[in-house]
C-alpha cells in the first residue's frame, strides 16, 4: 500500500504538483511522504512509499536497494552531496522500469528522493539498437548482426559440434525489379525471407539478409553435409513456389547457393563466411538454382582466381597488359600481309603470357571489360597512329577483337570516334572484328553501330563458325566485306588428312560468302600445308600459329618496316 505521507509545509504544494516522481524521508532514510507522480510510476507493483519504513525497504532488487541504503549513509556524512544512480522497479504484472535516481540533503528538513523514469529512454535504444542490427524490409539481422552472431556460435563451446555456413543468391532479383517492380521485387524478398524462417527450422538457425538480394543461414550443432544439403534443396524447391501479383502474375525464383560445413573446433568465422562466399560465386558461374558445398582444393584455385581478377586494374596501370601482333596474309604463300590482328595478352611476371580468352574471363569477374576495352582500343589507334607516321599509305591497317561486352555497349560509336580524333587516325587503319554472340546479344545494338562505324571508313569482319554465323550477314545487310572462319571446322584441317564433311562445309561456306561479295579467311592456321589446302578450298586469307607473332609494336614495326620496303 502506498500512503502519501506529508512533506514540509513549505515545500508542500511544490512536493505534489512535481512531474518528477518524488519521496521524503528524514535524515535516517525514513519515509515521510511521497507524491502523486511517485505513487503513478510504482502503480502495479508491490512497492510502496510506506510512511515510517526505511526507503530501501521499498526496494524491489538487491541491488536497488542497496543503492538506496548507500545514498543515505553518503549524505548523513555530507549534506553538500547529490547522489545520483539507476535503480529497477520489477512487477509481476508489468515489465521491469528503469528509473534515474538523485538524492540531496534538504536543509533541516531530511532527504529528498528524485526518481526520473527512463523507460521510454531505454525503450528507444532497444528500438534503435535493433534497427541499427536488422533489415527494416524483412525484419531479419543484417550483415553486421550476422558476422558477430557468427563469431560468437564459433567461439562459444564446441563439444563436437558442426557449423554450417550458408550464401544464397536470388538469381534474376534484377530483372524481377526492374520488369515488375520493386513493389513485387520487396514482396519476393518477404516471401524468401519467409521460406528460409520456414525451411530452417534447426534450434540454432540464425538467419539474415546481408545485401539487396543476398541472405545467409548459419547453423551449429549435430549437422552433417547430407542434412544441410537436403535442407538447401528444400528451400530451392520452396522458393520456386510463384509469388502472385494482382492475382494475374505469379514470380516464382531461384537461389545459387554457397554452403561450408565444418567442424566448430579450430574454425574461423571470418573464414567460414569467405569460403560460403566463394562457394557462391561458383554456383553462380554454374548457372541458375544451382548450389555449390565448399571444397578447399577447388577453393584455393578459385581465391587464386579471384585474386588474378582484382589485380588486372593495376596490370594496365604499370603495362603488362597490351598486345601481341600477327599478321594476316593472302593465302596460299602470304606475298600480300592484309592486316596485322592485335591480339590481347596479359604478361603477368609470375604466370607468363595469358590470352585473350583467359583475361577476358577475368575481366567479367571484377566489372573490367570495358575499362579494359577501351585501354586495348587506345593501344591500337596508337599503333595505328605510329604506323602511320612511319609507312604512310603503305601502313598496315590494325584489327582488334571486340569483346563482347564492349561489342554491345551502346557507346562504342562515340567510344571509337573520340580515340580517332584524339590521335587523328583515319577511320581506313583500323579494323573492328566481332562474333555472332555479339551481334544477336539483345542488350545491345551492334548492327546499328557497325553501320555507322562503316560509313566513317571501319573495316568490320565477322568471326563466323559456319553457314549459320554467315546467312546473318545476309540477313540483316550488314556491310561486312569480309569474315574469318572459326572452331573446329578451321582445326580439323590441320591434322592429316581433312575430313571429308569438313571440307564440303567450307566449299559451300565460301560459295555462299562469293554471292554475297564476301571474302573469306580463317584463324588458326597452324602450317604451310593446312594454308595450302584451305586456299584450295577458297579462302584467300589465312592467320594462325604458322606465321611469325611479336611481342611489341616496335618487333612488329620493324618487321613491317622490311616486308613493306621490300615491296
Amino acid at each position: 500500500m502506498t500512503t502519501s505521507g506529508s512533506a514540509p509545509q513549505r515545500f508542500d504544494a511544490f512536493f505534489r504538483a512535481c512531474p518528477a516522481a518524488a519521496v521524503i524521508t528524514d535524515p535516517d532514510g525514513v519515509v515521510r511522504a511521497a507524491n502523486p507522480a511517485f505513487t503513478d510510476l510504482v502503480e502495479k507493483t508491490e512497492i510502496g512509499a510506506r510512511v515510517g519504513f526505511g526507503i530501501g525497504e521499498m526496494a524491489t532488487t538487491g541491488a536497488t536497494g542497496a543503492f538506496l541504503a548507500d545514498a543515505v549513509n553518503k549524505l548523513r556524512q555530507n549534506a553538500d552531496l547529490v547522489v545520483r544512480g539507476e535503480a529497477e522497479i520489477v512487477s509481476a504484472e508489468a515489465p521491469s522500469r528503469y528509473v534515474r535516481v538523485s538524492a540531496t540533503a534538504l536543509p533541516e528538513e531530511g532527504l529528498l528522493f528524485l526518481f526520473e523514469d527512463e523507460q521510454e529512454l531505454r525503450q528507444l535504444q532497444e528500438t534503435f539498437r535493433h534497427q541499427t542490427l536488422h533489415d527494416s524490409l524483412t525484419g531479419l539481422p543484417n550483415d553486421a548482426y550476422f558476422r558477430s552472431k557468427l563469431e560468437s556460435m564459433v567461439g562459444g563451446p564446441a563439444d563436437g559440434d558442426r557449423i554450417a555456413v550458408l550464401f544464397l543468391d536470388v538469381d534474376g532479383f534484377g530483372v524481377i525489379n526492374d520488369g515488375l517492380g520493386p513493389d513485387l521485387a520487396n514482396r519476393v524478398l518477404h516471401a524468401t525471407a519467409a521460406t528460409l524462417r520456414e525451411v530452417f527450422t534447426h534450434e540454432s538457425a540464425f538467419i539474415a539478409r546481408l545485401f539487396r538480394d543476398e541472405f545467409a543461414v548459419a547453423l551449429k550443432g549435430d549437422i552433417t553435409q547430407q542434412s544441410v544439403v537436403a535442407l538447401v534443396e528444400e528451400m530451392i524447391d520452396q522458393l520456386a513456389q510463384p509469388v502472385y501479383h494482382d492475382s494475374r502474375v505469379g514470380v516464382g525464383v531461384s537461389a545459387s547457393v554457397g554452403v561450408v560445413v565444418a567442424d566448430c573446433a579450430g574454425a574461423d568465422h571470418s573464414a567460414l563466411a569467405r569460403s560460403a562466399e566463394v562457394a557462391l560465386h561458383r554456383a553462380k558461374e554454374l548457372g541458375k538454382s544451382q548450389w555449390v558445398l565448399f571444397d578447399p582444393e577447388t577453393d584455393r584455385a578459385a581465391r587464386d582466381r579471384y585474386f588474378l581478377a582484382a589485380s588486372l586494374a593495376g596490370a594496365i596501370e604499370v603495362g603488362e597488359v597490351g598486345f601481341v601482333y600477327q599478321p594476316q596474309v593472302v593465302l596460299p604463300d602470304a606475298p600480300v600481309i592484309t592486316s596485322l590482328k592485335a591480339s590481347l595478352c596479359w604478361r603477368h611476371p609470375s604466370l607468363g603470357s595469358l590470352g585473350a580468352d583467359e583475361v577476358y574471363a577475368l575481366a567479367e569477374l571484377t566489372g573490367m571489360t570495358m575499362p579494359l576495352g577501351r585501354h586495348l582500343l587506345a593501344e591500337a589507334v596508337e599503333t595505328a597512329a605510329d604506323w602511320c607516321g612511319r609507312f604512310a599509305d603503305g601502313a598496315p591497317v590494325v584489327c582488334l577483337n571486340l569483346p563482347q561486352r564492349m561489342a554491345i555497349d551502346p557507346d562504342l560509336v562515340r567510344i571509337v570516334r573520340a580515340e580517332l580524333e584524339r590521335r587523328g587516325v583515319e577511320a581506313r587503319r583500323l579494323m573492328l572484328c566481332t562474333n555472332s554472340a555479339s551481334l544477336l546479344d539483345k542488350r545491345g545494338d551492334l548492327q546499328e553501330s557497325i553501320g555507322v562505324l562503316a560509313r566513317l571508313g571501319i573495316v568490320f569482319v565477322m568471326d563466323v563458325a559456319g553457314l549459320p554465323d554467315l546467312e546473318l550477314v545476309s540477313a540483316l545487310e550488314l556491310p561486312v566485306p569480309g569474315v574469318m572462319l572459326v572452331g573446329p571446322v578451321v582445326a580439323v584441317t590441320a591434322t592429316g588428312e581433312a575430313p571429308e564433311w569438313a571440307r564440303r562445309q567450307i566449299s559451300h561456306l565460301v560459295e555462299r560468302a562469293g554471292e554475297l561479295g564476301i571474302v573469306v579467311g580463317a584463324h588458326g592456321v597452324a602450317s604451310q600445308a593446312q594454308a595450302e589446302l584451305l586456299h584450295s578450298l577458297g579462302v584467300l586469307v589465312g592467320a594462325g600459329p604458322y606465321l611469325p607473332q611479336y611481342e611489341s609494336r616496335e618487333e612488329a614495326e620493324v618487321w613491317a618496316g622490311r616486308v613493306w620496303s621490300a615491296g
